[in-house]
């Protein structure tokens, strides 16, 4: 539980400093540079991945490439979505969206696609999610 928590901390920390990053890259007036800083942001994180699976002495199958290449390049095309999206529109309407929407997303696709049950809660807490994110981008 204890190491959970401390990987949760650590996504918390790194996806926070990484959208303060684009916001900063934007407000810094370095928009021209979006395409270095996401080929500089994602060979930094290959090469951490590469220590990571030194370091574990791991193997990797053919699944698992696959699948973290399916995750890197979706993530790649979020990011560089993001940076364009800064480019013409208020940070106050971005990253509500970039934040919230994949959490519902998440929730929508369990739901409809997988089937999961919702608690009249989990419902609800959904439904503010959403309302929150069309209230913050107005």
């Amino acid at each position: 539980m204890r190491r959970g928590m401390l990987w949760l901390a650590a996504g918390f920390v790194g996806n926070g400093f990484a959208q303060f990053l684009q916001k900063y890259l934007h407000a810094a007036g370095l928009g021209h540079y979006q395409a270095s800083a996401l080929i500089a942001m994602y060979a930094t994180g290959s090469l951490f991945a590469l220590a990571l699976l030194a370091g574990f002495q791991g193997r990797l199958r053919g699944i698992e490439f696959a699948s973290g290449l399916g995750i890197g390049l979706c993530s790649y095309l979020g990011n560089f979505a993001v940076l364009r999206a800064l480019g013409d529109l208020p940070a106050y309407t971005v990253f509500p969206v970039v934040v919230g929407g994949p959490i519902i997303l998440v929730a929508l696709y369990s739901w409809l696609i997988m089937g999961e049950r919702r608690s009249w809660q989990a419902r609800a807490g959904i439904g503010c999610g959403l309302v929150a994110v069309v209230l913050l981008t107005l």
